[in-house]
């Protein structure tokens, strides 16, 4: 038979449990606002019941656990989206740089200067033929080499800055894969009671999402409550032993390039999408292309000029050269026209009046001449600022459809992850009436407990 302990034993089973209830309203309360935190709640179930000869007798309610409130597959999901805006985010960030040296379709410095050396032949070629114009052809050749020049410098500049940001990043990474390592050590300690470490798990798996900005990863969980990462196929946190990356110098064809290696055994890592990967593929394809197509326009421009130009003859020279070098580094006027701007030729005699090398000259600006290329100077170069436009354009778009994709799913784990302060005022309504309610059960008891001593 139920006695007044049994009911008193009811109540405060009821009366703890609101305290809990309570404590962990509290808890998402005050970390309402702490990055990565899933919101706790608590597993209530009812007592094994006293079994009596007219049925089951409750004896209250017990605490089972605290769980935290998370979406696996929603967090897997969001860091692999998180990775690629990343990846696009650095892409986009490098051709905004490059578009800020070759400038803008207002600015095009590059293409004004081509256009001024062009104009300067073709001013050059009309009748009669002034010398003295040949001042303005050295002239504007060399404000066009000095654009090709600082072009090939800022680009430089820029790829210093992309390793930099890689050298960064790979310490950035090599810090949180530290951290998860550490937190995996704190779990395990944590949970030896077989009791889950909620906050510590909560603050691994920031850890986690922050790693797959850099780079995306896979995540397994062991047993123990450890989670082992891999990256780039490669194991680099197991339980607390972890593996760090690198950059190395190495010499190839195009010169010193750095790689990204694993510390120690110096393996290079071929880099799934996330920041880094975006670093590499700023630096080693994109920023490439962009001073190939420089190279080539420069060299065009060398091999079309300088084709026609020793064909020409003046009273003093015959058969010069009028650019130097093969690319947009190495492109340079001819020494000796710096010197002498009359050996500039206009035509194949020397005979006054003849305009015809200038006439091809200047025609470079929209007809090919054979060499390395089959376009003309100015189609090439066009053609460029075209390519570098629409990639710039392409990663544009993409970083905003990514980031419309990862804001949609940090809402969605907003909604089952993150603490509403409505939800827990309302939560906490109705833990303090639970609280009063058993409070006033034991009350009652006591009552009970009184009257019945007078009685004795």
């Amino acid at each position: 038979m139920p006695g007044l302990n049994s009911i008193m034993d009811t109540s405060l089973s009821a009366l703890y449990a609101a305290q809990a209830g309570m404590a962990t309203s509290g808890h998402n309360i005050a970390n309402a606002n702490t990055p990565g935190f899933n919101r706790q709640s608590i597993n209530y179930a009812a007592r094994r019941p006293d079994i009596l000869p007219y049925g089951a007798l409750g004896r209250g309610v017990e605490i089972q656990g605290i769980r935290r409130i998370q979406d696996e597959f929603l967090l897997s999901n969001m860091r692999v989206q998180k990775s690629r805006l990343e990846s696009y985010s650095a892409v986009d960030s490098a051709l905004y740089e490059v578009e800020a040296i070759l400038g803008s379709v207002d600015n095009d410095h590059l293409g004004n200067a081509m256009n001024n050396f062009f104009n300067s032949w073709n001013a050059l070629a009309q009748p009669p033929i002034n010398s003295t114009l040949k001042q303005d052809v050295v002239s504007s050749a060399i404000s066009l080499v000095t654009d090709f020049h600082s072009i090939s410098d800022s680009l430089d500049d820029l790829e210093a800055n992309i390793e930099v940001n890689i050298q960064s990043e790979i310490s950035n990474l090599n810090r949180l894969l530290d951290g998860v390592g550490d937190m995996n050590a704190q779990i395990m300690a944590a949970e030896a009671n077989g009791e889950p470490a909620n906050d510590l798990r909560d603050q691994r798996d920031y850890l986690i999402t922050q790693v797959s900005e850099i780079a995306e990863i896979s995540v397994l969980e062991r047993d123990d409550g450890t989670k082992d990462l891999i990256l780039a196929g490669r194991t680099m946190v197991a339980r607390d032993m972890v593996t760090h990356f690198e950059g190395s110098y190495q010499e190839t064809a195009d010169g010193t390039k750095m790689t990204i290696v694993t510390q120690g055994h110096h393996q290079e890592v071929v880099l799934s999408p996330g920041k880094l990967e975006g670093l590499m593929t700023s630096r080693d394809v994109h920023l490439k292309d962009v001073r190939d197509r420089l190279d080539s326009v420069a060299k065009n421009m060398i091999e079309q000029v300088n084709s026609l130009h020793v064909q020409g003859r003046t009273a003093n020279s015959s058969g010069v050269t009028f650019f130097t070098g093969d690319s947009m580094h190495t492109i340079d006027l001819n020494p000796a026209l710096k010197a002498n701007p009359g050996m500039v030729a206009t035509g194949v005699t020397s005979a006054e009046g003849d305009n015809s090398i200038a006439l091809a000259i200047a025609d470079l600006a929209n007809v090919g001449a054979g060499g390395s290329s089959d376009q003309s100077v100015g189609d090439e170069y066009r053609s460029m600022l075209t390519v570098v436009a629409s990639k710039r354009n392409s990663f544009e778009f993409m970083v905003e459809n990514q980031m419309n994709v990862v804001s949609t799913l940090e809402t969605k784990m907003a909604s089952v992850s993150g603490v509403s302060l409505d939800e827990e005022g309302a939560n906490m309504v109705r833990f303090q009436n639970s609280y009063n309610a058993a409070a006033k059960i034991i009350s009652t008891v006591q009552q009970m407990y009184d009257t019945l001593m007078n009685m004795v």
